[in-house]
């Protein structure tokens, strides 16, 4: 008969080695620990004070290559400053350009050209560089950089008729060719021209049947059987507020050319 013999636990000399070794292990990380935090302090000190333990110089050969001045002062660093604007000007471009809109222009600050309308004989300033359609008693003028249009044109009415109706019934035929519920009158009453007439103006909006957006500004000048029209139309809405004052600007320099009889210069 076989009996199992217990296993044996280790002795306690095998206990006292493994604790030897670990303090050993211990001691030799906490002198390397000492030994890094002298040495630390033995090179930085000749930069912060006078004092070079070592005696090797090391603050004159740093200052040799980066004077210590520069790190106690950036901005004594030759072209800092400059470094500096061109940083702030790279940010100010990036947020003008994505997260802050710019400041609408001016249709004041616009350069203005003249229009002599011999046909119909009258004069009135529009914007310079715009590009210009005549066509019998009509023209066109389109602005380069936009869908944005100027139209002037002059048509005859029926004896008595008002400038208040002759907008009507253009608005009329606006909201046919709208698409149902998007056309809107957002602003109408009379109007003060410089010249002989009474005059009507409307504001108004609408989504066409290809789904087009388009605002529009419509002033009608009445006067006998003669009807003056002025149009502006564009598609972007925050613009609105800009071409009212281009409208203010192309009514307010509305003038009467004399009438040029045959064979006559002006």
């Amino acid at each position: 008969m076989s009996i199992d013999t217990p296993p044996i636990p280790p002795g306690e000399g095998s206990k006292k080695k493994n604790n030897n070794l670990l303090w050993g292990c211990l001691i030799a990380l906490v002198l390397a620990l000492v030994v890094l935090c002298c040495g630390t302090t033995l090179v930085v000190m000749p930069l912060v004070t006078d004092t070079d333990p070592l005696g090797l110089g090391i603050r004159e050969r740093i200052e040799q290559i980066i004077p210590l001045e520069y790190l106690e002062d950036p901005s004594s660093i030759p072209g800092f400053e400059e470094y500096l604007d061109d940083e702030n000007l790279s940010e100010i471009d990036e947020v003008d350009s994505g997260q802050v809109p710019q400041s609408p222009k001016s249709a004041w600050d616009l350069p203005l050209s003249v229009f002599y309308f011999t046909d119909i004989n009258t004069s009135f300033f529009y914007p310079a560089g715009w590009e210009v359609e005549v066509e019998g008693y009509s023209a066109s003028f389109y602005e380069p950089d936009s869908y944005s249009y100027l139209y002037v044109a002059e048509y005859p009415v029926d004896p008595g008729t008002r400038a208040e109706d002759v907008t009507a019934e253009f608005l009329e035929s606006i909201q046919e060719d709208a698409q149902e519920g998007s056309y809107q009158l957002l602003d109408s009453g009379e109007y003060y021209v410089p010249i002989p007439g009474e005059a009507y103006q409307a504001l108004f909006e609408w989504v066409d049947s290809d789904g087009y957006y388009t605002w529009a500004y419509d002033l009608e000048i009445v006067s006998g059987e003669s009807n003056l029209m002025v149009f502006m139309s564009g598609e972007d809405p925050e613009e609105i507020d800009y071409y009212r004052d281009l409208l203010d600007i192309i009514a307010d320099s509305l003038e009467l050319m004399p009438e040029i009889e045959s064979g006559e210069d002006i």
